[in-house]
C-alpha cells in the first residue's frame, strides 16, 4: 500500500472539488464579456494554418478592419512590439508573442488570412521596413502552424509526463526554429522544468523528509531571488495548479494524469483530481459553448446595439444558473479592465 502523504492535500482537493467551477483554473477560458474578448495572451490558441484554413460556415468571415473596430477588440491597443538586433533583423521576444496572440484573439470573428491583413496593417503603421515585416509575417506564420500541430499533438499511453514535456519541447524547435522557440517558451519552460524535478524529489520513497528538504532547496538555490521567494510562500495545492498546467499543456490523457498524481501524492488525491479534470472538462464544453453563440450574436448585423445587449444577456441568463452568472460576470469584468488599463 502506498504511504500516506501530504495528508492536508485530501481535504484541500475536496474544498477545490466541491468549488465546483473552479474559476481559478479557468481564468484564460471564459468567453468574452458582453463586446469584450480576455486579454490576448490569455486567449485560445489559432488551431489551423493560415494558408489552410477556411472560415467556419456558422461563423463567416467578415471584413477584418470592421471586426477589429466594432468587434470583441474594440477600444483596446494591441499588446506587444518587436524588437530587433543587430542589421535591423527581427529579434523575437515575448513581446512579439503577445503581439501575435492579441490578434489571434479575433479567430472566429475573421478567418486567418484576416487576422494576418491586420497583423500586416498594424506592422506598416509602426514604420517597419519591408524586410522586417516580412520576418515578423514569416514567424507569424510559423507560429500559427506550431500551434496547429501542438493541438493535434497525440502522446503514446503510458508516457510520462517528463517524456511528454520532451515531447512538446521537441516540436516546438522543430515547428520555431531554436531561437523563436526559446524567445517565445524558455521562460515557461525554465519553470515547468523546474517543476519536474521537484515532483520526482517528492515522489522519491527512498528520501527521508530532511533529504527532501535539502534537495528542493538545493533547486531554489538556481532560481532567481523573486522566484526563490514565491516558491518560499508556494503549498502543495500550488504545486498541484502548476502540475495540472503542465499536463493540459503536454495534453497528458486521463492514465498519465493518474499515474504521475498517485506516484507523488497517493491513490486518493488522484482519484480527486481525477473527479476534478472531468469537472473541468465539462465547464470547458459550456464555456466554449457559450463563447461560439455570444460570437454569432455579436456577430449579427441584423440586430442593433440594444437588441444584441438584450440577446447576450438572454444568452448568460440560459446558459449559467445565478451563482454561474454571477462568477461569469465577475471573470469578465476583470479580462475588461486588464484589457482597459494603461
Amino acid at each position: 500500500m502506498k504511504p500516506r502523504r501530504h495528508v492536508g492535500l485530501i481535504s484541500g482537493l475536496a474544498a477545490l472539488v466541491g468549488a465546483g467551477l473552479l474559476l481559478g483554473y479557468l481564468r484564460h477560458a471564459l468567453p468574452p464579456a458582453t463586446g469584450h474578448r480576455p486579454h490576448a495572451a490569455a486567449a485560445a490558441p489559432a488551431a489551423t494554418a493560415v494558408a489552410a484554413e477556411a472560415a467556419p460556415a456558422a461563423m463567416p468571415a467578415r471584413d477584418p478592419e470592421r471586426v477589429l473596430r466594432d468587434g470583441s477588440l474594440r477600444g483596446t491597443a494591441a499588446d506587444g512590439g518587436v524588437g530587433t538586433g543587430f542589421g535591423g533583423h527581427l529579434q523575437p521576444d515575448m513581446a512579439l508573442r503577445r503581439l501575435f496572440d492579441y490578434y489571434l484573439t479575433l479567430r472566429g470573428e475573421t478567418d486567418l488570412h484576416g487576422i494576418r491583413r491586420l497583423l500586416h496593417e498594424d506592422l506598416v503603421r509602426r514604420h517597419l521596413d519591408e524586410p522586417l515585416i516580412g520576418e515578423v509575417m514569416r514567424a507569424f506564420d510559423r507560429y500559427v502552424r506550431y500551434q496547429q500541430a501542438a493541438a493535434g499533438l497525440a502522446n503514446p499511453p503510458g508516457l510520462t509526463l517528463a517524456g511528454q514535456f520532451a515531447r512538446l519541447d521537441a516540436l516546438r524547435r522543430q515547428m520555431l526554429g531554436d531561437t523563436l522557440a526559446e524567445a517565445f517558451f524558455g521562460a515557461e519552460q525554465a519553470r515547468q522544468q523546474q517543476l519536474l524535478q521537484r515532483l520526482a524529489i517528492d515522489s522519491r520513497h527512498d528520501l527521508s523528509a530532511a533529504e527532501k528538504a535539502r534537495q528542493l532547496q538545493a533547486l531554489d538555490t538556481a532560481l532567481p531571488a523573486a522566484e526563490r521567494e514565491a516558491r518560499a510562500q508556494a503549498s502543495v495545492g500550488d504545486l498541484v495548479q502548476q502540475q495540472t498546467a503542465l499536463f493540459d499543456d503536454t495534453h497528458a490523457d486521463p492514465a498519465t494524469r493518474y499515474a504521475e498524481r498517485a506516484r507523488i501524492w497517493g491513490d486518493a488525491a488522484a482519484a480527486r483530481l481525477a473527479q476534478l479534470d472531468q469537472q473541468r472538462a465539462q465547464w470547458q464544453a459550456r464555456l466554449d459553448a457559450y463563447a461560439q453563440q455570444s460570437q454569432r450574436i455579436d456577430a449579427d448585423d441584423a440586430l442593433d446595439p440594444q437588441q444584441r445587449q438584450a440577446a447576450l444577456l438572454q444568452l448568460l441568463h440560459d446558459s449559467f444558473h445565478g451563482p454561474e452568472r454571477i462568477q461569469v460576470q465577475a471573470m469578465q469584468n476583470t479580462t475588461l479592465s486588464a484589457t482597459t488599463a494603461p
